[in-house]
């Protein structure tokens, strides 16, 4: 049990790996070709504002939430708050899209996504229980 403490920081630095690459794939898709990626998915752009709009949202936010987890995961320290940090961008993305399908009504188009976010919640909760864990076995050594 002791070597699973011992390997435990590199197993969520696994679970903070794909939101890094996510956060980062969708912001390359973004900041790259903002009109072609958003037209895959029926947006559509009416002006040069519009678009510049669109690479900061929907390219600078998840390049932001990338570069912050990949600091994270390069950090002991810091492995928790990159877990936390992804929980809640997950969650709150998960409740706005449940909201979306109601309201839109395209569940259909949306629940191999919605699956995939749980998914990928509950592994996040399953990292950030198990780094939780870790650090209280490490506090008595320090006190």
């Amino acid at each position: 049990m002791n070597r699973f403490w011992k390997v435990s920081p590199w197993l969520v630095r696994l679970v903070l790996l794909p939101p890094t690459v996510i956060f980062a794939l969708i912001a390359s898709r973004y900041l790259l070709n903002p009109i072609q990626a958003a037209s895959a998915v029926g947006i559509a752009f009416t002006s040069p504002l519009g678009i510049t709009i669109a690479r900061v949202g929907f390219a600078g936010f998840p390049l932001g939430c990338s570069i912050f987890t990949l600091s994270c995961l390069l950090s002991t320290q810091r492995l928790l708050t990159g877990l936390r940090f992804v929980g809640t961008m997950i969650a709150a993305a998960l409740v706005v899209r449940v909201y979306g399908m109601i309201i839109d009504g395209t569940t259909a188009a949306n629940m191999h996504l919605v699956r995939a976010e749980i998914i990928l919640l509950v592994i996040v909760a399953i990292g950030a229980f198990v780094e939780t864990a870790r650090l209280r076995r490490l506090q008595p050594a320090n006190a």
